[in-house]
């Protein structure tokens, strides 16, 4: 019985011991296990440490590639605006009468240029400049033309350095001379073709000096070469200077050398006319036309013309000079010329004139055309408004019903409407209230008086009767547009911006001839002040620099800087 009790004690201290060793190592393994999450969690935190350096590392790397992009970009902003700047003209012409600016009908003209030209001033680019502010107008049109077509370019070349350039050109060429020349290739030959422009040709002179000149029996060129040449022409005479033709005379030189069938001009004289057309020569210039004069007393009409203008002669035309424009009309059988008969009221008789006129259907009638319905005539019923305009070659006037003025205009009849290859067509008639009459003007009040009215009804005040030849499938025509008044083409006239005398008889002029468009151009006049500007853009202009463009600057960096910061 004792040796089975002993043995029962000593199996339950066995047990304990047992559950002694295990309770141990169970806690050495609670210990362990707890050891090593604190040393999973030591080693964590420079992993922490290590992901918060590299945000910031990428964030600024950001940053320094942005800042990088942005400036390269500033950069090639700067090149891009630099070089459009150089090719097209983005420019802001701030005078009142935009004297830097070209027309929009030239600015359509000069991108149409598809031949190389080359301008070249023949003086010190510097020198020219500084010389007037007309002289500065004229370089600054020359460099927006440049702009607006890549085919015209320019030059200016120095006189006394360079007389190899100068000997290249049959022109004489003096200081401040402008050529406009193109290299071109017509039935495989290469022609050269060049316009001499002196300043002269750049001004405008007021007309009461043009007045006195022509009363002494002279003109600007011949007083200028008389004087020694343009330059000193004008330092005697450069007050009388009123505005600038230099787009005039840059767009008249551009034509001439690019048109590749230039139209000839030739102004007839000798036969005491009354009126000069010395505006319609202008406007004729400057719309690419070649103008002469030609003495039809003593000299023959040059071969080249395309146009001659009969331009009011006092006295009637002799047999031998209606040979001289019957011949030309009639170009050896070939038609194809044109003539612009100018009535006046003024004239005496002329009966060479009217028959040879009446050849191709037109007379001129005697009394002038007056208007007795008063929203038809201006200041007076023999100040008439054209009331009826053919669509005949009105392709080049901006306006739908085009405002012809004439005055004291003589009434053109058709004698019938088609004969013998010859045909008539009325192109300015009146209103059917009008009629013709006697008038006199009184030489102490300026006042009109009207005689008893001859003919009642629609008058016209300009025609166009034209003989025809069939050449193939084609129509070649001889034309005489026969006007009733040289008011209707006079300097005043032509000059006024309410009518559209000008537009209107360049584009039937280029109607019959042909020719390309034509552009008309009024003069600009330019004042002591180069940068002509009002108290408005002057106010824009300081706050727009002083507070506009810096308050924008203030802001971009404000917003940068906190993106920045927030990041």
């Amino acid at each position: 019985m004792e040796q089975n009790n002993n043995e029962k004690i000593s199996a339950s201290g066995k047990d304990l011991l047992n559950d002694v060793i295990a309770d141990e190592k169970a806690a050495k393994n609670v210990s362990e296990d707890g050891g090593k999450k604190k040393n999973e969690k030591k080693e964590k935190k420079p992993k922490d440490k290590k992901g918060f350096n590299g945000k910031k590392l990428k964030h600024g790397t950001m940053a320094t590639v942005f800042t990088c992009v942005f400036l390269a970009l500033l950069v090639l902003v700067n090149v891009v605006a630099t070089m459009l700047f150089d090719r097209y003209p983005i420019t802001i012409d701030l005078t009142s009468e935009k004297i830097y600016s070209v027309s929009d009908k030239t600015e359509d003209y000069v991108k149409d240029v598809d031949v190389d030209v080359q301008v070249t001033v023949f003086a010190d680019e510097q020198t020219y400049t500084n010389y007037s502010s007309y002289n500065k107008q004229a370089v600054e049109l020359l460099k927006n033309y440049c702009k607006l077509n890549h085919h015209i370019s320019y030059r200016f070349v120095d006189i006394d350095s360079h007389p190899e350039i100068v000997k290249e050109y049959t022109d004489t060429i003096s200081q401040f001379d402008i050529i406009f020349e193109t290299n071109t290739e017509v039935d495989g030959e290469e022609i050269k073709r060049t316009r001499k422009l002196g300043m002269l040709d750049l001004l405008s002179f007021n007309d009461e000096f043009q007045t006195q000149l022509s009363q002494s029996g002279y003109s600007l060129e011949l007083l200028a070469q008389q004087c020694g040449g343009d330059l000193a022409f004008l330092s005697y005479y450069g007050n009388y200077v009123e505005s600038s033709n230099a787009e005039q005379a840059f767009t008249s030189a551009l034509m001439t050398v690019t048109d590749p069938n230039p139209v000839y001009v030739t102004v007839l004289t000798g036969r005491s006319e009354l009126t000069e057309l010395t505006y319609f020569q202008t406007l004729l210039t400057a719309n690419g036309y070649n103008v002469n004069t030609a003495d039809i007393t003593s000299e023959e009409i040059p071969e080249d013309t395309d146009v001659i203008v009969v331009p009011a002669p006092k006295t009637d035309y002799l047999p031998e000079d209606i040979t001289k424009i019957s011949d030309f009309l009639n170009n050896d059988g070939d038609l194809g010329k044109q003539m612009i008969y100018i009535a006046s009221y003024g004239q005496e008789k002329t009966p060479n004139l009217d028959e040879f006129l009446a050849e191709y259907g037109l007379a001129v009638g005697d009394g002038v055309i007056c208007e007795s319905d008063a929203s038809s005539y201006y200041n007076s019923p023999c100040i008439t408004i054209a009331n009826k305009v053919s669509d005949n070659f009105t392709q080049d006037v901006a306006s739908e019903n085009p405002l012809i003025l004439s005055a004291l205009c003589r009434p053109i009849n058709l004698l019938f409407d088609e004969q013998d290859m010859v045909s008539t067509d009325a192109y300015l008639q009146s209103s059917d209230s009008a009629f013709t009459a006697d008038v006199e003007l009184s030489q102490t009040t300026g006042q009109v008086s009207f005689g008893d009215a001859k003919t009642k009804g629609q008058q016209t005040y300009c025609a166009v009767g034209s003989k025809a030849k069939f050449v193939g499938e084609n129509t070649v025509y001889s034309n005489i547009m026969a006007v009733g008044s040289e008011a209707m083409l006079s300097d005043n006239y032509l000059q006024y911006s309410q009518y559209q005398n000008s537009e209107y008889f360049i584009s039937v002029l280029n109607g019959l001839t042909s020719k390309t468009a034509g552009i008309t151009i009024t003069p600009k006049t330019i004042t002591g002040n180069v940068f002509d500007i009002n108290q408005q853009q002057k106010t824009a202009l300081k706050w727009t620099f002083c507070l506009g463009i810096p308050a924008a600057v203030l802001i971009v960096g404000i917003v940068v800087w906190a993106r920045r910061k927030n990041k």
